[in-house]
């Protein structure tokens, strides 16, 4: 389904990669570099696990007090799931934002202690990690041992970005759910089950609902279809199951929902800081949102129709979290992963018919691309003040900006940019791809699927 293919051989190695006599004879190489991925990415998260022994304070998983207790609500008073504040005991309370067929999959392990639900998310996130970033390397190309040994590279480097630290931090299900998306959108367009893995994320959480029309506007029309059924099925049983419930949550306003906080880095939060209380700044939010939501998903139909698969998925993720009322960081590793693939594999399915198209200019922007994300989204250590003693603790460079209790609507200069640095990184990424695919124009023939 979709537009017309060349059939083509699977690439053994990396695209680009010229066959040499230097390539036989050393059967050994590829499996060195499984190991050293795998040992690069064990030796980080013992430093983390040594990180969190160490310090306590960040082993909150706020987030996951709130799934589990929401669980809780749903076996004793369901009604009440999204009018009663949750969280830890003794700790600050938070509302429940999913949907109501996520607190019914809460619900199903809330019997279980919170040490239990913890220890379980920790393990499950880590090891989704090289997962994920596999699948990735897989939709460019990169396969097999090779593959598999970057992406335990990456994940090494992945565990220490903001975004994933922050998913770790809070306990989220963000790479849960992305792993679901990824591995649903990695399969073959003539898989008739493709679509499933979406339209369950985005009944569990709603962040991923972007890549239904991005299905849809890509011509493989199967898959978006079988993606919106079934989430529309989450949905309806959301209403079998939790009726009132279900009724206060999809009869919201959702789109109205904001935050001015430092951590919603998405456009409608960009406006809470800059027009605090402006009576058009929701409309202005809602042109906006609506302009960047056609441009973005142009963008990536353009990318998928020449092959550019991975591109595609990557801009159609921007898309989202820049459009969402809320985009808190933790959100952003929906691109960010997907981003670190694209820079190390390239976009493209290479084939031997590509080595002519592979230049060295590519693969330094692909590396200076690689570098800004690791140090941009790194968590690099700062002080910071733990009980009464002052220790160096992972914090990053969005945090230099000033923020908490309303010092979001001083920024000027200098920190609008620091403050605003997802929000100014993902549009340079977008007009860079649009700029990307403008200046090719090349009809590239997409990849066997």
């Amino acid at each position: 389904m979709g537009f017309p293919s060349r059939k083509v051989p699977a690439p053994d190695r990396a695209p680009g990669h010229i066959a040499t006599s230097k390539d036989h004879g050393r059967p050994g190489a590829p499996a060195g570099w499984l190991a050293a991925g795998a040992v690069l990415f064990a030796v980080s998260v013992l430093v983390y696990r040594q990180l969190l022994s160490a310090n306590p304070i960040l082993w909150g998983h706020t987030d996951e007090w709130v799934y589990r207790a929401a669980g809780l609500v749903v076996r004793q008073h369901p009604a009440d799931v999204y009018r009663t504040l949750l969280g830890e005991p003794g700790a600050q309370k938070l509302p429940f934002t999913y949907p109501p067929f996520a607190a019914l999959l809460f619900s199903l392990g809330s019997s279980a202690s919170f040490a239990v639900w913890q220890g379980v998310l920790v393990v499950v996130n880590v090891l989704l990690l090289p997962v994920i970033l596999y699948l990735c390397l897989h939709i460019s190309g990169r396969r097999g041992i090779t593959g598999a040994a970057q992406a335990f590279a990456l994940a090494a480097a992945a565990l220490w970005l903001e975004p994933v630290y922050m998913t770790m931090y809070f306990g989220q299900i963000n790479l849960v759910l992305l792993a679901l998306a990824i591995a649903d959108l990695a399969l073959p367009d003539s898989c008739r089950w493709k679509g499933i893995g979406v339209g369950l994320a985005a009944g569990l959480k709603l962040t991923p609902l972007i890549f239904i029309p991005y299905l849809l506007a890509t011509r493989r029309i199967r898959a978006g279809l079988v993606a919106l059924l079934t989430f529309a099925a989450t949905v309806a049983i959301g209403f079998g199951v939790l009726p009132t419930a279900s009724r206060g949550f999809w009869s919201g306003n959702l789109a109205s929902r904001g935050n001015s906080m430092l951590q919603n880095q998405s456009i409608n939060g960009l406006l809470e800081r800059l027009l605090p209380g402006h009576p058009d700044a929701h409309t202005l939010w809602v042109i906006l949102a609506l302009t960047v939501g056609l441009a973005g998903l142009a963008a990536a139909v353009v990318a998928s129709r020449r092959g550019l698969e991975l591109l595609g998925i990557v801009l159609t993720a921007l898309t989202g979290l820049l459009i969402s009322p809320i985009s808190w960081t933790h959100h952003w590793v929906w691109a960010l992963l997907p981003g670190l693939a694209l820079m190390v594999a390239g976009a493209r399915r290479g084939t031997a018919q590509d080595v002519a198209v592979v230049r060295t200019r590519d693969w330094v922007a692909r590396a200076a691309g690689l570098t800004v994300l690791l140090v941009l989204f790194g968590e690099w250590p700062r002080p910071g003040l733990v009980g009464r003693v002052r220790e160096w603790l992972p914090a990053g460079f969005l945090r230099f900006a000033p923020h908490g209790n309303g010092l979001e609507y001083t920024w000027h200069g200098w920190w609008l940019l620091v403050g605003n640095m997802y929000l100014l990184l993902a549009a340079l990424a977008m007009i860079g791809a649009a700029w990307y695919l403008f200046a090719v124009r090349r009809p590239g023939l997409r990849h066997p699927r």
